[in-house]
């Protein structure tokens, strides 16, 4: 991945999930202080606050178990969770919750400790507090916190942030009017890959494959739903069209693709390659399902979108328009987009225009010579 877009994208994660965390944790402290009265375990750790305050002491526990649960989110990946077996990430997460709820014990009964004495096993051992009553009360809440709050961010990922407010207020159960753009991308010839990789190595292409394309986010787009080895790519009207970000996107992608083909190629002995369809239109947001709940994109665009998605093959394209999306573009000249044909749609009388997109060449600049 490319320099710029891959620190974009570690940055807005970095910031998301810090926001996320922070957020938590100071409803969390805040509800723990309210139903217990006790802040005995809220400190001023190491001094680093002018007033030692119950709120400032909040705020700061609060930061700091923020950048500690941060950190995991940003070092694991994929890969790291590929092959790590589930019963040490289950006894992983055990050990670390049972720590952190233990260090805020210590350090609470030690207010006065040196960053040096830290660094003395012994003395810590000797430091440590009996642990009472209220103290293992302290441990099942915060284990408790741990797990809502391992809840809420797999909530968040699942059905993103708007989604969520519709989610948690219940709007979501009465349909409502979008228009949206939508693009359709899926593997070339992924039968024939699928066959010659295996069911398991093929599996690992497709989430290296998905882990690429956590670029469209640089560009607004949401993935709304990974379908085998492709996906459905959402984007409200205004940012998608802005800058023509969701016909970027495409070409970014596949940008991500070229620039790590010597890693493809060394792992599974080919570079994958993608076609998409793109189409915008009015679409219904609802909420389906009784005991296993989801959002839910419904109407004649999204089926619109696959249809235009299945014709690259027939006009051995990698990118295809609708002719309404074409329209709604801006400074479409930024791209090499040309009229293909006119399809028929079943059930309707009228058919729809598709146009081929690809990137303009840029032209070299010459030298002058002396």
């Amino acid at each position: 991945m490319f320099l710029f877009d891959k620190l974009k994208i570690q940055t807005r994660n970095l910031i998301a999930s810090l926001t996320y965390h922070l957020a938590f944790w100071l409803a969390a402290l805040a509800f723990y202080i309210f139903i217990t009265g006790d802040h005995s375990l809220f400190i001023n750790y190491f001094g680093l606050l002018i007033k030692d305050d119950i709120y400032g002491n909040t705020v700061l526990l609060s930061g700091l178990l923020a950048l500690l649960f941060t950190i995991p989110d940003l070092v694991s990946s994929d890969t790291v969770m590929r092959y790590s077996p589930i019963r040490f990430l289950v006894f992983f997460r055990f050990v670390l919750y049972l720590l952190l709820a233990l260090l805020i014990i210590f350090f609470s009964a030690n207010k006065t400790i040196t960053l040096k004495a830290l660094s003395k096993i012994d003395v810590l051992y000797a430091q440590m507090p009996a642990l009472t009553l209220q103290h293992f009360r302290f441990i099942a809440w915060f284990y408790l916190a741990c797990i809502l709050n391992n809840t809420f961010r797999g909530i968040f990922r699942k059905i993103g942030v708007g989604n969520f407010t519709h989610w948690l207020t219940g709007t979501l159960n009465k349909p409502r009017v979008e228009k949206r753009i939508f693009m359709f991308i899926d593997m070339k010839s992924s039968v024939t890959i699928a066959e010659k990789l295996g069911h398991k190595k093929f599996s690992y292409l497709v989430q290296d494959v998905f882990r690429d394309m956590a670029i469209v986010e640089n560009y607004h787009g949401a993935i709304y739903q990974y379908l085998g080895d492709g996906a459905i790519i959402s984007w409200d009207l205004k940012r998608g069209i802005r800058n023509n970000n969701c016909l970027k996107a495409f070409f970014a992608f596949q940008k991500v693709i070229h620039r790590r083909r010597l890693l493809y190629d060394m792992q599974y002995g080919l570079v994958p390659e993608f076609k998409a369809g793109l189409h915008v239109g009015e679409i219904m947001v609802l909420q389906v399902g009784q005991f296993k709940r989801d959002i839910s994109y419904n109407g004649d665009t999204l089926n619109t979108t696959a249809r235009i998605e299945s014709m690259c093959n027939q006009y051995k394209q990698n990118l295809l328009i609708s002719g309404v999306l074409y329209e709604s573009l801006r400074r479409p000249e930024e791209f090499k987009i040309d009229e293909l044909d006119t399809i028929k749609l079943k059930g309707k009388s009228k058919g729809i225009q598709i146009y081929k997109v690809a990137l303009k060449e840029k032209k070299k600049k010459r030298r002058k010579r002396k």
